[in-house]
């Protein structure tokens, strides 16, 4: 199986405002084809030595691969962390359509 040509990349923010803030500038930009502003959740996790639990937003980004060191590095400009959690993986299989679509409004 071929990868379709997208990146998958999930991050979090501190609230939904800069969630959607940031998206629309990603797209608006060019850099990503599709974001995705979730649910809000609730994070654990250890920082200063100390589990700490904050309410988050969620947000998937779909980009394609020759603008994902593009869209990252903004990302990492316009993202309200010190260390944002950035994970990203290639999109296995993409519905033919859908990747017409992306390709043809993400450049």
């Amino acid at each position: 199986m071929s990868q379709s040509g997208l990146r998958i990349l999930v991050t979090t923010f501190p609230d939904r405002e800069k969630a959607e803030e940031v998206t629309h500038l990603m797209v608006d930009a060019g850099l990503a084809v599709c974001g995705q502003v979730g649910a809000d959740l609730v994070s654990f996790y250890r920082w200063d030595g100390e589990v700490k639990r904050d309410t988050e937003v969620s947000v998937a980004f779909k980009i394609l691969h020759d603008r994902f060191d593009l869209f990252v590095g903004e990302l990492k400009q316009q993202h309200p962390y010190d260390v944002p959690q950035l994970v990203a993986w290639p999109a296995d299989w993409t519905n033919e359509a859908y990747l017409d679509w992306a390709k043809g409004i993400g450049k």
